[in-house]
């Protein structure tokens, strides 16, 4: 006689093998799975209050590597080298900044002013020239004498700032000259290892500050001189029809020293006027922001490698 599906050597071969439905005793369904004693103890054991709090407390007794505010060199260990070097640096960045300072809200603001004047003087001239009667021309001729008069210390003015930017070039050369004498004493009193070899705080010996400071000067004197260009093509200005303007003539600077009296007042086209003012305001000889030798990229460099340089 064959034995049927629920006979008990079926049940007992289906018990052995698990394959039987979900609705078997011995089925490994997933209500079973999660009533099953063992995973729930598993499951309590693995989050124990006990152990999350250990945990916890190993985590937060992991300290953060502190990076050091002043590099290997520490203070105790500086030497008047170091003091001298740091002074230096200093210096440099206050005669950059004074420079900065000077041509943006000095000499661009002032040589405006000029231009602007000169506008009111042109037009005063052109009126004059209109007018018919004795006492038109008289009040006119008065208001166009004390623009001119305006005009003379405007100019006088933007010479004033230009010698303060002279100042601030020979300055930076005193820099240079101090911070390679600098080397030079180091060199002959420490030895040139520690002059140009051994780091004064960082990565960087001595002669690289001084390298340093000479590129960075250089871009400063070559702007100087194309700072004077652009202000003798601004600064040029007919002579006015009256024995007054001598004085504004003589302020104005010239263009060339060997150009005929005709020739030195020309006035320059208003394209060379609009130029010679953008090359002034851009100041295109100076390192831009993405320059690594410029203002910003040297500041985030001495910032590393300068130990205090932000006090």
């Amino acid at each position: 006689m064959a034995r049927g599906k629920g006979t008990p050597r079926r049940n007992r071969e289906l018990a052995e093998t698990g394959d039987d439905d979900d609705f078997s005793p011995v089925s490994r369904s997933p209500s079973n799975a999660i009533n099953s004693p063992r995973r729930t103890t598993s499951t309590s054991a693995t989050s124990s209050p006990s152990k999350l709090a250990l945990n916890r407390d190993h985590t937060a007794n992991v300290a953060a590597p502190v990076k050091p505010a002043r590099g290997p060199l520490p203070a105790s260990a500086e030497t008047t080298y170091h003091q001298r070097l740091r002074q230096i640096l200093v210096d440099h960045r206050k005669a950059r900044r004074a420079w900065n300072e000077l041509v943006i809200r000095g000499l661009i603001g002032r040589t405006r002013a000029v231009l602007e004047l000169w506008v009111d003087v042109e037009l005063a001239l052109k009126a004059i020239e209109k007018q018919k009667t004795t006492t038109s021309s008289n009040v006119r001729a008065g208001y166009l004498f004390a623009q001119a008069a305006k005009l003379s210390e405007q100019i006088a003015a933007v010479e004033g700032v230009f010698a303060n930017l002279s100042d601030i070039v020979d300055n930076m050369h005193s820099v240079c000259e101090r911070v390679e004498y600098l080397v030079i004493e180091a060199a002959k009193t420490r030895g040139t290892v520690f002059a140009f070899r051994e780091p004064m705080w960082v990565t960087w010996p001595l002669a690289r500050f001084a390298d340093g400071i000479q590129s960075l000067s250089t871009p400063y004197i070559q702007s100087l001189a194309l700072v004077r260009s652009l202000l003798d093509t601004l600064l040029t200005f007919p002579p006015l029809p009256s024995s007054s303007a001598d004085a504004l003539s003589t302020d104005a600077p010239v263009n060339s020293a060997k150009a005929t009296p005709a020739e030195t007042n020309k006035r320059p086209s208003n394209e060379e006027i609009q130029a010679a003012m953008s090359l002034l305001a851009v100041q295109p000889l100076l390192p831009g922001k993405a320059s690594d030798w410029g203002n910003e990229g040297w500041e985030e460099v001495m910032a590393v490698e300068v130990g205090g340089w932000e006090r």
